[in-house]
């Protein structure tokens, strides 16, 4: 297990649990509105989001706190990651929906909504919410320092990442979404996701590729979004 020096800033650790939770709701929030001309925002639908979502955080949590004791490298892969996935799903979503839908048209004739939504949003948001979910136990093993104090630790941790979720609810629906659209959210949230992550690695001098690749994954979503009008969604 290795300890990058930035670890022993809990200030970062703190901020990287509470943009996590910001994250998670941003695309929870913004599923909703990819999937609405499609399925609709019926409760039904918001169903499957809320659900699927659950899951893949639930399958985080259980894969972080597996892989806790290993080299935190790979906890800020993933952010990473999460990041790029996020940032594509502006440029890659509608496609993924409408590719689902046409093939399941031949094949369902019944419950078509439910088992359409329920692929989409498997196929398009589980993942970067299951990258997500391995946070929480991850940071654990760096921010506790002894059991005297594990129980006030994990519960910062736990608050961290609940006054996110609800910063993440409240300002993609009343600020961004309305500002700048739905599309420019997901970018901007992943965008916060990607500084936390190349933070983490060009602090350390570690591992340049690792923040290429993703960088450069990042910027043509960026601007394919921004120059294709079918890749923005107000």
């Amino acid at each position: 297990m290795n300890h990058r020096p930035i670890l022993k800033n809990k200030v970062y650790l703190y901020l990287t649990e509470f943009f996590s939770g910001v994250s998670v709701m941003a695309v929870e929030l913004g599923a909703s509105r990819l999937l609405a001309p499609y399925f609709s925002s019926s409760q039904i639908v918001w169903t499957i989001i809320i659900g699927t979502i659950m899951i893949a955080l639930a399958l985080g949590n259980l894969w972080g706190g597996r892989t806790a004791d290993k080299n935190t490298d790979r906890l800020y892969r993933r952010l990473l990651l999460a990041a790029v996935w996020i940032a594509a799903i502006p440029v890659l979503g509608k496609y993924i929906i409408l590719g689902i839908s046409g093939a399941l048209v031949l094949t369902i004739n019944t419950n078509f909504l439910i088992i359409a939504a329920f692929c989409a949003c498997m196929v398009i948001f589980v993942f970067p919410c299951f990258l997500l979910g391995t946070v929480t136990p991850s940071l654990v093993k760096y921010t506790v320092d002894s059991l005297e104090d594990n129980g006030k630790t994990v519960g910062t941790l736990g608050a961290c990442n609940t006054i996110g979720s609800i910063l993440g609810t409240f300002l993609p629906t009343f600020v961004t979404i309305p500002a700048v659209g739905t599309a420019v959210t997901f970018l901007l949230f992943s965008g916060i996701l990607l500084a936390i992550g190349l933070i983490y690695f060009l602090s350390s001098k570690v591992r340049w590729k690792t923040c290429l690749w993703s960088s450069l994954s990042y910027v043509p979503c960026s601007a394919t979004t921004a120059a294709s009008p079918f890749g923005r969604m107000t």
